[in-house]
């Protein structure tokens, strides 16, 4: 039995070391370890799916030392790198060492903006939050219902963001769907700085007597400004529009000019708060003098772990609304609690 007992031990030994070499390793500067698989950084914030802990999220500054040597990961920098490595520990703390084809040396943890993990599968690469609360808008006197989500997933070169939101209104038994809107943006990076775009996008605002807008953009932008808590995008191409008014006009296909920023602003020292904002200008082609302006801006604070309170305003302009319109402006705030995953 000695023999077939010393194997037993020697296998599950063996499946121990396996194991172990599989796992990647995050130290803190208060003394912690957590053992795991890092599923993705962002923004200031790392993600480990820990072996004891499940998914744990980590704010950069406070971890000490990283080693996740048998993994490659696509990393960006502040200083707008796109690096393909493994991690490995640096004897400095607050650094890792990154060694590949095109680059041997160490960058700051603090410095890196975003890393995925190449192996990922599609639900695994799932991030965002979701939100609900109460509102008040210019379209309506009463108190309203928002809903509101985003959800982001990367690959190698692509990364897409879906939004969503909803402002409803109650009057005794009757429900209306006041504002809404649902948007695909879809990024592919050319290199470290320059990228393709589109965006798909339905809208309804009731304010300005919009039944339904479908909307479909394909163009390109730069990265302006890429920091470890902030960044600055610029986006432009050519839209298509088919809209329908309230009182069932259909428009047929409207060309545009889009002008987009996309901001983002991250801050996980305390307080830890988040600022995203993206302002969209259009200039009729199909009609000529017609300018729309949408803006979208969220305040966010986290309050504990991955629940967070967001303060959120839109604006909607249209200098050539439907005919049936009583109004070419809309605005509207909302205070929602979120959940992030």
């Amino acid at each position: 039995m000695k023999p077939v007992f010393a194997l037993i031990v020697f296998y599950f030994t063996i499946l121990t070391i396996a194991r172990c070499q599989k796992t990647d390793s995050i130290f803190l500067y208060n003394g912690q370890v957590l053992v795991g698989t890092i599923k993705y950084a962002q923004l200031g914030v790392l993600t480990i799916d820990d072996i004891d802990l499940k998914l744990v999220s980590v704010k950069m500054y406070k971890i000490k030392k990283v080693n996740a040597a048998k993994t490659i990961f696509k990393i960006e920098t502040s200083s707008k790198k796109i690096i393909y490595s493994s991690l490995t520990s640096s004897e400095k703390n607050g650094y890792v060492h990154i060694d590949n084809t095109t680059d041997s040396n160490e960058i700051k943890l603090t410095d890196i903006t975003y890393l995925l993990k190449l192996e990922k599968g599609f639900f695994k690469a799932l991030t965002g939050k979701v939100g609900a609360g109460f509102s008040f808008s210019k379209s309506s006197s009463l108190g309203q219902l928002t809903l509101n989500s985003t959800i982001n997933y990367a690959q190698k070169r692509f990364e897409h963001q879906l939004t969503a939101s909803e402002l409803a209104s109650i009057d005794s038994s009757t429900f209306s769907r006041d504002n809404e809107s649902i948007q695909l943006f879809s990024n592919y990076n050319l290199d470290e700085v320059w990228f393709l775009s589109g965006l798909l996008n339905y809208q309804r605002n009731l304010e300005l007597s919009l039944s339904r807008r479908f909307q479909e953009m394909l163009g390109g932008g730069g990265k302006l400004i890429v920091r470890n808590d902030l960044q600055l995008l610029l986006v432009s191409g050519i839209t298509m529009n088919q809209e329908k008014s309230t009182e069932g006009v259909e428009s047929g296909i409207l060309f545009e000019i889009p002008l987009m920023l996309r901001f983002n602003f991250y801050r996980f020292h305390h307080p830890d708060i988040q600022i995203s904002s993206i302002q969209t200008a259009y200039y009729g082609l199909t009609e000529k003098g017609r300018v729309r302006y949408d803006s979208n801006t969220s305040f966010s604070l986290t309050i504990i772990r991955d629940l967070a309170v967001s303060l959120s305003f839109y604006t909607n302009y249209d200098n050539k609304p439907s005919s049936s319109s009583n109004s070419n402006f809309d605005f509207g705030s909302s205070f929602t609690f979120s959940y992030k995953f």
